[in-house]
Order: structure tokens, then C-alpha cells, then sequence
């Protein structure tokens, strides 16, 4: 008996000993980039807009709930995406969630295609307005993944999705009816929708939204009764056609503690691609199959980017920073390549996947470069997908005219204007994502086929008219904007040989010396008789009557295509030093806004390296004063950190605008912005992480990564004493795209104290 005790306790300690090493090796388990990812981070209120919907990296299905009352106030402060981290009720789960972006109705932004799960008698009320409380403390979102449990408890909502389909589960307490409502969604612009019952486990319909929504519903359990809502009365029918503000109401009895599942495939191109969508993408009735699906998508995609450092709070920022970047544009081929072009009429995306739904004014500057280095291959796809729309447009415009004012859906828009169908969003600078492709080697097109509808866009953004004063009347603002098209457009001129276009646009891009007025150093209004127009006296205002969403001041460095010439006209490097450092001292700079992101690393150009890592780690890591809202003067001066790990992750008012500020983030983070998108060099600053690893662009012959390391970088030492590239010293703070796509190592030796010696050589 006694060696039998013996045994027993060897082996409960053997089993103590494997449990304890299972215990330890799970949390020193590595964290991988998707596990980084908050999805509720500027999810509340007005700072930053955006929203914890189940999607996959640049999915159509954007699943999630759309709250109340955030959702639909009136006002448009909260909730532009659909969603309000400060709403505790919900009001469906809707499968299209634009967010990130301010102005403009709500209504445009979430709640199309909605599903309310509920167990009461549906009355006219309900159906008029559904809505429920939520358990905020429930409430959980991953990549690709949402949940939560009503406040009664009666429910547990789950949502995940692939590219086409969103994916519901909810599970019903056990004695309850489970029944949805399946409605248009939107309460504010609702639109037209059309539901047939094809059987017991099956729906189809349309919405009448822009392009047109097409949708295939499948459930894991039979339809027990089926009713129309018409926007006043429930009734028993089989179908639904065509009706403003209706739905479809089923029940499927007591499911006994068993799931309900509902797959939503979406196409914009009809039912039976949808229904193709759907089978492709979620074949059986395995949600965690979806859900780790969706997951592992997106930890590859985050992961051709990774950091590393003792900063668990930069992690979570960074890589929920690139999470976001990853929303839009959004794929809207099907699974077998059709989409539904800017011409309303169906192509084929051969060998590539087609993306729409943009917003190039903002995003052009930083998200991006962020792509030539995260997702080439999505950029390449893009640069197909923009030779579409040229191609489909005819007299397509960059502006949506005044009676189509553009639309942030993310779906395709299917109004017209001149005879043709607009894509979602504003369409300035589309040329320079162009451009940037061209010179980093994205651009597997020919260069010749598009040409000419660039250089129409050039002159449709600034036309001819202009040509003889040289300069827009009354717009400094864009003069500057416009003119850094010109230049783009003649970078492509001269690389087809077209010496002609080439010094044309060349000198059109210097239109903004031309609102330049060297008795105050400011660009300044003009009249059509080149006369100045008024100028405040206080320049520390901020009046919009010649720029839009900006001060003079911070307009005053509107030039990203020649900073040598800009520097010249205020008398040297010095001068243009002082200025910047008067601009940053005094609380002038705004980072709610895109107009200034560049300015930061102005220093560079101007032999003062130091002050752009001084303000850019500021920035990223400390708090700031911010007097600007993006229309006028906060009631309050703020002062707080740009960037946050919480739900109001960003400053109130600044938009993250599709991506661009998050992609701001995650540039500065690494120590690179790209100043001039189609100039191919990043400025070098100081990253904030020990190491970055820059997987190489997959189409270059070695494949080598590219790493970024920092040395001896801490808390004190953000300041870069000396680099090495590929072993070899460098002088200079700029690094080509070239040279980080073919791989290799930039290493930074950092210290507390700036040298200012550094970088300054080879500008």
C-alpha cells in the first residue's frame, strides 16, 4: 500500500509539473499582430469614426450593429459610422458600415441591410423602430469578429465574415421564439426592398441602394412563418416588392438552446452571383471555421509589417492603426471576377480583384505609401482597378456634380450625372496614387493606355482657363493642390518621351509661386485681375474664406513637389527653420486635419533632421496642445495625445478619412513619410519601436525583407546619433522606396541629446 501511495504521488507530481509547464508556455505563447487589434479604439463619439463590424481585409460585408441613438442623430455629431461606443442599445445588424469620415448625412453610412434579432410579439411599434438593450459588459470584437448579449439576456448576438458573406449566430433562450427582422435598415433615407421566399431555409432580394445590393439569405433552421412588414402592417405573404421601409419578419419557434445561423451573401451584380459568393466563401454551417478564417486573413495581411518593443500600448495603437488602414477601398469583384463597372454595365476583373469606394483628397497622402510597403499587391490591384473606371467613364469627373453629391456607402453609386454612374467618394489626387505606383514599380499596366485620361483629370482639377493669369482667383489652396498634379502629370510625360506635355505641365506646377506674396512669405487670395485680396492681420485665426478646412498658416507649406523652391522664397534654410519652429511653438499646427501632416518633416529638406524626430516622436508618444477644430477654434483649447489606445482613440473632430490618419500613424511610427506621393523617398524620422520588419514586395528577385532597427532607443533617446544602410554609413535622412523593396537593414543608433550633424548631407 504503501509503494502505491508512492506511485500515485510521483504521479500527481509529473501531472502537476506538465500542467504547470502548459500553464507557462501558454502565457509566454508569442502575441501574434492580429491579437494587437481594438476594434473599439475610435469608436466613440466624434474622434475618429469608426466602427467594430466582423469583415475580412477589405471585405464588401462590413457585419456590425448599428446602435441608438448614435446612429441616427439628427445633428451628425456621434456616430457617423453606425455605431457609438457610448450607445447602449442597438437597433439591427447591418452589413454595410462605411465610417472614418465626418460631414455628410449618417445616413449614408451604416444600417443597410439589417438583421434585429427578438423573441416578442412583433408589433407595428417595434417593427417601426426596432431596438434592444445591449450588455455593454458582454460586448467583444477581434478581427473578424462581434459580440454581445441583450441586456435581458434572451439573446447572445455573434457576427463574423468572409469578403461577400456575412455570418450571424444567435442563440435564443431556450423557451423563447426566435425571430428576425430582416429590413432595409436605414431610418433616415431608406430605400427600396425587395425579399422573396424561396423556401423554408432560404430568402432573395434587392435593395434599391446606389448600385444596387443583391442578397441571398440562408438559415440552419426551417422558417416556421413568414410575414411581410410593409411600414404599417404585418401580414402573411410570400414575398415583398419594392417597398420603402418594409422587411420581412420570420419565426422559427423554440430552437431549444440550438443556434440560429444566417448566411448573407452580397453582390452588385445580381442574385445568383451572390448565391455563387455565399457557396464559395461559407459552403457549410461552420461559424468558428468563418470566424478563424477571417482571423488568419487578417493576421497575415497585418503581419507584412511587424514591430517589436517593450511598449505593449504603441503595439495595440500600431496594429489597429493598420487594421483600419485595411477597410477601404473595398473588393467589389465577385468571386469569379464580374463587378459592376461605373458604366452600370457588368466586366470582368481577369486575374485581379476590383476595388471601389475611395477617398483620394485625404488618403492619397499617407495610406498609400503605406501600401507600396503592407499590401503592394493590393496596390497593384488598385492601379487596374482606377484603369476601370477611366476606362468606363467616358466624361467621368473626379467631382460629383451638386445635384450627386458624392456618397460614403462604400457601394458603388448608381446615380447619374451626364449619363454616368459615380463612384462612392471625391476623387481629387487620384493621378498621384497613380503616379506613386508608376515610380515603385506597381503598375502592371501599360503606362500608354491611361495617359490620356490622366493628363483629363489634370486638367479637369485646374483647366486651361487658368492657363493665363496662373493661378485659381480666390483659391490659393487649390492653386497649390493642383499644382502638385501638374508636376505629376509631367513626371509621366517625360518618362513616355512627350517632351511637349512635359514642359507644359512643368510649368503649371509652379502656379503656386503665383499666390505667393513675398511681403508677408504667405500664399494669398488673388483676384482674376491679379490683384491680393484681404489678408487677416491676426495670421493666428482660423478663417476659411480662401482655404478650405485651414489656416493661412497652416496652408503657408502647400507645396510637397518642390520644398527647395519653397524654402528659397523665405530666404534660406534658416529663415524657413525659424518659421517652422514659430508654426510648432505656438500651437499652429493641427492634427485633426490632413492639410499639415507633411509639415512635420519639412525639416529634413531645410538641414534640421533633428527637429523633425523632436516633433514627430512628440506627436506619436506625448500630449499637445490643439487650439483648431477642423471649421474653427475649439471652445477650449485641448490638450492631450493624438493617438490613444482607447475609444476615443483620436483627438475630438479628426476623421481618421478612409484610413489616412491611421496610415499617418503607422509611417511615423516605422520613421519614414513619403512627403510627395510620386517622388519615391520616404523622409527618415525616429520610429518608436526596437525593431520593424518590412516583409520585401513579393514581385522583387530577392525576396529579402527590409528591418529597421533602432538601438539603445528608450523613453529619453528618440534622437538618431548615426544610421548604417546594409552595413554601410549614411549622411542622409531620406531613404528611396527602391531600396527598401529589394530588402536589407537600416539601422539607427539613437541618443538622448539630437545630432544635429546628421543628416544633412546628400539633400
Amino acid at each position: 500500500m504503501k509503494e502505491n501511495k508512492t506511485n500515485i504521488k510521483s504521479s500527481l507530481s509529473v501531472v502537476y509539473v506538465l500542467l504547470a509547464t502548459l500553464v507557462f508556455s501558454c502565457a509566454q505563447k508569442e502575441k501574434q499582430p492580429v491579437d494587437y487589434v481594438d476594434p473599439f479604439i475610435c469608436t466613440q463619439d466624434d474622434h475618429g469614426h469608426w466602427h467594430p463590424s466582423a469583415l475580412a481585409p477589405f471585405g464588401l460585408v462590413k457585419l456590425g450593429p448599428d446602435t441608438y441613438p448614435g446612429s441616427l442623430k439628427a445633428d451628425g455629431d456621434f456616430g457617423k459610422s453606425g455605431y457609438n461606443y457610448s450607445d447602449d442599445m442597438v437597433r439591427g445588424f447591418s452589413h454595410s458600415h462605411k465610417g472614418s469620415s465626418g460631414g455628410g448625412p449618417i445616413c449614408d453610412r451604416a444600417g443597410r441591410l439589417s438583421i434585429m434579432p427578438f423573441t416578442k410579439t412583433p408589433t407595428p411599434e417595434f417593427l417601426s423602430n426596432p431596438l434592444a438593450s445591449i450588455d455593454k459588459r458582454t460586448e467583444k470584437a477581434s478581427p473578424g469578429y462581434y459580440s454581445v448579449n441583450f441586456a435581458d439576456r434572451e439573446i447572445i448576438a455573434e457576427l463574423t465574415a468572409s469578403t461577400h458573406v456575412g455570418f450571424h449566430k444567435y442563440t435564443f433562450e431556450e423557451g423563447k421564439n426566435a425571430q428576425i427582422f430582416l429590413n432595409e435598415g436605414n431610418k433616415e433615407r431608406s430605400a427600396y426592398i425587395s425579399v422573396t421566399k424561396v423556401d423554408d431555409y432560404r430568402l432573395e432580394g434587392y435593395l434599391a441602394y446606389y448600385a444596387g445590393i443583391y442578397f441571398t439569405v440562408e438559415f440552419n433552421q426551417p422558417i416556421n412563418s413568414f410575414k411581410i412588414w410593409d411600414g404599417k402592417k404585418l401580414e402573411q405573404h410570400s414575398a415583398i416588392d419594392k417597398q420603402n421601409d418594409g422587411g420581412v419578419v420570420c419565426d422559427f419557434g423554440d430552437l431549444k438552446g440550438d443556434a440560429l445561423l444566417i448566411k448573407v451573401g452580397l453582390s452588385l451584380t445580381g442574385n445568383e452571383a451572390a448565391r455563387e459568393n455565399l457557396l464559395a466563401e461559407c459552403p457549410d454551417w461552420n461559424f468558428n471555421k468563418i470566424k478563424k478564417q477571417s482571423s488568419d486573413l487578417w493576421n497575415k495581411q497585418l503581419s507584412s509589417i511587424t514591430v517589436e518593443g517593450k511598449n505593449e500600448e504603441d503595439k495595440t495603437i500600431f496594429y489597429t492603426a493598420l487594421y483600419h488602414s485595411c477597410f477601404l477601398p473595398i473588393i467589389q469583384s465577385d468571386v469569379d471576377g464580374n463587378y459592376m463597372g461605373i458604366d452600370n454595365e457588368v466586366h470582368k476583373a481577369e486575374g485581379y480583384k476590383h476595388y471601389n469606394g475611395y477617398a483620394f483628397w485625404d488618403s492619397f497622402r499617407s495610406k498609400y505609401p503605406l501600401y507600396s510597403l503592407l499590401a503592394p499587391d493590393v496596390y497593384r490591384d488598385i492601379v487596374k482597378s482606377l484603369r476601370d473606371m477611366y476606362f468606363q467613364g467616358g466624361d467621368w469627373s473626379p467631382f460629383p456634380e451638386s445635384t450627386h453629391k458624392p456618397h460614403s456607402s462604400g457601394f458603388l453609386v448608381r446615380g447619374k450625372t451626364g449619363g454616368l454612374a459615380h463612384s462612392s467618394c471625391r476623387h481629387e489626387h487620384m493621378l498621384k496614387v497613380m503616379t506613386d505606383a508608376y515610380f515603385k514599380n506597381l503598375f502592371d499596366i501599360e503606362l500608354e493606355t491611361v495617359y490620356p485620361h490622366i493628363r483629363k483629370e489634370t486638367m479637369l482639377q485646374m483647366p486651361e482657363k487658368y492657363d493665363e493669369i496662373g493661378y485659381i482667383p480666390a483659391r490659393p489652396d487649390q492653386t497649390g493642390e493642383y499644382s502638385w498634379d501638374s508636376w505629376s502629370m509631367a513626371q509621366l510625360a517625360k518618362e513616355l518621351g512627350n517632351e511637349d506635355d512635359y514642359k507644359y505641365f512643368m510649368k503649371r506646377s509652379e502656379y503656386w509661386r503665383n499666390t505667393w506674396d513675398p511681403s508677408i512669405k504667405f500664399f494669398r487670395a488673388r483676384a482674376a485681375d491679379g490683384s491680393w485680396l484681404d489678408f487677416p492681420e491676426d495670421r493666428t485665426i482660423n478663417r476659411e474664406k480662401y482655404t478650405y478646412e485651414g489656416t493661412k498658416w497652416q496652408f503657408r507649406w502647400n507645396v510637397l513637389h518642390d520644398v527647395d523652391a519653397m524654402i528659397e522664397l523665405f530666404d534660406g534654410e534658416e529663415n524657413f527653420v525659424d518659421s517652422l519652429n514659430y508654426f510648432f511653438e505656438n500651437d499652429l499646427y493641427t492634427a485633426g486635419n490632413q492639410i499639415d501632416l507633411h509639415i512635420p518633416f519639412l525639416y529634413n529638406f531645410a538641414g534640421a533632421p533633428w527637429l523633425t524626430q523632436k516633433w514627430v516622436h512628440k506627436m506619436l508618444k506625448e500630449p499637445m496642445v490643439q487650439l483648431y477644430a477642423t471649421h474653427g477654434f475649439f471652445p477650449e483649447p485641448i490638450y492631450s495625445r493624438i493617438y490613444k489606445a482607447t475609444p476615443d482613440g483620436y483627438l475630438q473632430e479628426m476623421d481618421c478619412d478612409y484610413g489616412c490618419m491611421a496610415s499617418w500613424y503607422n509611417m511615423s511610427a516605422m520613421g519614414l513619410f513619403q512627403v510627395c506621393p510620386g517622388d519615391p523617398v520616404y523622409q527618415i524620422s525616429s520610429p518608436i519601436f526596437d525593431k520593424i520588419t518590412i516583409q520585401a514586395d513579393p514581385k522583387m528577385k530577392n525576396g529579402k525583407a527590409f528591418v529597421i532597427q533602432a538601438e539603445n532607443l528608450s523613453k529619453d533617446n528618440h534622437f538618431i546619433q548615426s544610421a548604417t544602410l546594409n552595413g554601410e554609413p549614411i549622411n542622409r535622412c531620406w531613404i528611396k522606396h527602391e531600396e527598401i523593396a529589394k530588402g536589407g537593414a537600416l539601422v539607427l543608433k539613437m541618443g538622448a541629446e539630437p545630432n544635429k550633424e546628421w543628416g544633412k548631407e546628400d539633400r
